[in-house]
């Protein structure tokens, strides 16, 4: 009865709460609480670095009304921040701050969204991007870096997430030399310089924003600091003049990249009109544009017509490129489902061959009548029931289903495939509903320890 009234109470608190929304958004103009700008990332690179530029600018001068707040939320090659902003509430309180990797993460196969998930807002700049070693490093021109790479394959740890700009600039690269590999290396801004310094990585692609905050000193002890030695752009840059491009190494490969502000799906025009314009205004701020002279960032500006056609551009490059360097990661759907299958003819085998799976055992029935033989809730059938749930629950993940709900019921289906059979004076119902609120709880407070404690955010 007290898992009843549980139930109940949360299913009127969500019901009642559905209702009113609607009437809430119609009397508040937008915006009328804080603003939330996502990044994919953890503090302290470049993305969060300029996000945090636009933040301060947009709150000093309270362009919005209301304040913005930077989130982040690092993971997955940035999927885990893009996939959350993406299956949230498309009402401009929870927007995504993030370069091209949003396009060349589709294209590598790591998510299966792109730009057509969301409704964009804006481009925010443009970044030059640089190659970086350790300053002791023998690498100290590209050529040297990708002839290090052929003559031993794997041996260069570079660091570029699966799917990123990065990660396609260097497939650009290697095709350039042939026989040469890189060993891929996961790694974001903050940890990229931390794994460099500290040897564990080669080599990595950052922004010269990235990689004016980060280098130290000129009489820093070499070991203890690093220096770019290609810059992909197509004419040297002012800020570091002394780096050779890419063009200037005799390679063909250049590239760059841009920020981005995008919302979820389906926002209204009107929210992302007001969020334009306070980017835009943010953009041509004196403040503003003295950090990003700062930090050699372009201050390019599109939004409407003009940045749904740049997109295009961008997507098709990006396409073009997704041809030129095949990706090597694994089909991770096809590998998962292929591991549970394969489980699931183990479990069919050893259940066949166990004596276990033929025994029973007795279960009184009601107090007025003798034992009776149920099957164990080790057997065959149950076994491959719960493959079977697993299997599906494993599915509706990787297809974005809500991790509570996918959760909560998958707990209740594995609970009740194998429990025993019920006595003929209780309720399948009473089972059922007991199963339904411990999974719920159990899903809702495993959500908020990694969202809230270890900041993972879940599908």
């Amino acid at each position: 009865m007290k898992n009843i009234l549980l139930l109940i109470l949360f299913l009127v608190l969500v019901t009642v709460r559905l209702l009113l929304a609607p009437y809430q958004d119609r009397e508040l103009p937008y915006p009328n609480h804080p603003v939330r700008i996502v990044v994919p990332y953890l503090a302290g690179g470049g993305t969060d670095t300029f996000a945090r530029t636009l933040q301060k600018t947009i709150n000093d001068n309270d362009l919005l009304g209301v304040p913005v707040v930077i989130e982040n939320r690092d993971g997955g090659s940035a999927t885990l921040g893009s996939r959350f902003v993406k299956n949230s509430k498309p009402d401009g309180y929870r927007i995504l701050c993030h370069h091209e990797g949003i396009i060349a993460t589709r294209l590598a196969g790591v998510v299966p969204y792109g730009p057509e998930a969301f409704q964009p807002i804006a481009q925010t700049g443009s970044i030059v991007l640089l190659m970086v070693v350790r300053a002791d490093s023998p690498h100290q021109t590209l050529p040297k870096l990708l002839e290090a790479a052929r003559d031993q394959p794997n041996s260069i740890r570079m660091g570029a997430n699966p799917g990123s700009p990065a990660y396609f600039i260097c497939k650009q690269l290697l095709a350039e030399y042939p026989g040469a590999d890189f060993n891929f290396v996961s790694a974001s801004g903050v940890k990229r310089i931390t794994y460099i310094l500290g040897g564990k990585l080669e080599a990595g692609i950052f922004s010269l924003s990235e990689y004016l905050n980060f280098r130290e000193a000129d009489d820093t002890p070499p070991a203890e600091n690093i220096v770019a030695i290609v810059n992909f752009g197509k004419k040297r840059n002012p800020t570091i003049p002394e780096v050779a491009t890419s063009l200037e190494q005799g390679l063909q490969t250049s590239a760059s990249n841009a920020y981005y502000f995008w919302a979820p799906r389906e926002t209204p025009g009107k929210v992302v009109t007001t969020l334009a314009d306070a980017l835009q205004e943010a953009m041509t701020n004196p403040a503003t544009l003295q950090a990003l002279e700062e930090r050699a960032l372009d201050p390019t500006f599109r939004t409407g017509e003009a940045l749904e056609k740049h997109l295009a551009t961008r997507v098709a490059e990006f396409e073009r490129l997704a041809i030129e360097a095949q990706t090597d990661l694994p089909d991770f759907v096809f590998w998962i489902g292929l591991l549970t299958l394969a489980t699931l003819v183990g479990v069919i085998v050893a259940s066949n061959r166990s004596p276990a799976s033929s025994t029973g055992a007795f279960l009184p029935i009601s107090p007025d009548k003798p034992p009776e033989r149920f099957v164990a809730t080790g057997s065959l059938k149950q076994k491959t029931i719960s493959a079977i749930i697993l299997l599906i629950y494993l599915g509706s993940l990787q297809w974005s289903a809500p991790f509570w709900m996918a959760t909560t019921l998958v707990i209740a289906a594995l609970a009740f495939s194998v429990s025993p059979p019920l006595p003929q004076h209780k309720k399948w119902k009473d089972r059922v509903l007991a199963y339904i609120t411990t999974g719920l709880g159990v899903s809702l407070v495993v959500e908020v320890l990694f969202t809230r404690l270890f900041s993972v955010p879940l599908p």
